[in-house]
């Protein structure tokens, strides 16, 4: 049985659910933009304000990009992609034995890409090729009222006021 993806959809809520409390109208960004990315010792990768790019000929488990887009070029292979306010573009020839998912943007698998699990895009467009494969479900959830997209604007919301990086592996917590 495949794993579930509920660890990195922990790590990613983790990232991205600072708090609503501030009145929107004292919202200020007054501090540099924070890059930063972690690999686990399960062979996961995770970045905040940048992409995550596997190349050909790697193998990685899990990617989550936090305000950046993941691409996964041809010849590589992961088991599961998340996009928090970015794309994930699954390019001809590579392939994910999982799921992948973006939340506030887009799903693109192009020709000749393989998606074994269910291609989620909430707030976002999916697209997917002609000769592009998905095994699982193909979600695309949109909510628009007046050319505003109000699911993308939950997830910006939730993420407009975090200039830290809090990126946290399990394994360092472990007693």
């Amino acid at each position: 049985m495949r794993p579930s993806m509920i660890p990195a959809l922990a790590l990613v809520t983790t990232l991205s659910l600072p708090a609503f409390a501030e009145d929107s109208a004292a919202k200020k960004n007054t501090h540099p933009k924070v890059v930063c990315a972690a690999n686990t010792k399960d062979g996961s990768r995770v970045v905040q304000g940048t992409d995550l790019v596997v190349e050909a000929g790697e193998k990685v488990k899990d990617v989550v990009a936090v305000e950046g887009n993941v691409i996964i070029r041809k010849g590589a292979v992961v088991e599961d992609a998340v996009a928090v306010r970015g794309r994930v573009v699954v390019e001809a020839g590579a392939r994910v034995n999982g799921d992948v998912v973006s939340l506030g943007g887009e799903v693109r698998v192009q020709e000749g890409a393989r998606v074994e699990g269910d291609a989620v895009a909430l707030g976002g467009k999916l697209s997917v090729a002609r000769d592009g494969d998905i095994g699982g479900e193909k979600i695309s959830f949109s909510f628009e009222i007046g050319g505003k997209d109000l699911v993308r604007s939950i997830i910006t919301e939730a993420l407009e006021e975090e200039t830290g990086c809090h990126i946290l592996d399990d394994d360092d917590h472990d007693a």
